[in-house]
């Protein structure tokens, strides 16, 4: 009995192929979704990476500078530029803050800001800096 009905059946019913090839989409459709995200977390890393470099960058240049040659921005911040090819992209600002002028404490703060998928992100570092 068995025997006779599958060797009754020619092939697959529509419905079966329809079936297969649903799970067939859903199964690239994840695979896409994977590799989307991680292009995209692999993008924001990149970013992350990068204007972390650029930062340490400055407060590096500001710790070499003697306390006195860091002149007070008025509490805004002002754009730092330098000929930096890897910085494309980026915006370097620095604000230094002359917070206790009779201790001699200064406040210099580095932002770096850029444009991602069209949204501004930004990353900001502080550091202190001693008249000695």
């Amino acid at each position: 009995m068995i025997k006779g009905y599958l060797s009754n059946r020619q092939g697959m019913s529509l419905v079966e192929m329809l079936i297969a090839l649903l799970i067939l989409v859903v199964g690239f459709l994840s695979v896409i979704m994977v590799l989307w995200m991680s292009i995209n977390s692999g993008r924001f890393t990149r970013d992350m990476t990068m204007a972390a470099s650029l930062g340490q960058d400055m407060l590096e240049r500001f710790t070499a500078r003697s306390y006195g040659s860091l002149p007070a921005t008025g509490g805004a911040f002002e754009p730092y530029t330098t000929a930096n090819a890897s910085a494309v992209g980026y915006v370097r600002e620095v604000k230094v803050e002359d917070n206790v002028p009779d201790v001699g404490i200064k406040t210099v703060t580095v932002r770096v800001r850029w444009n991602s998928n069209g949204h501004e992100r930004s990353r900001t570092f502080t550091m202190l800096k001693r008249d000695y």
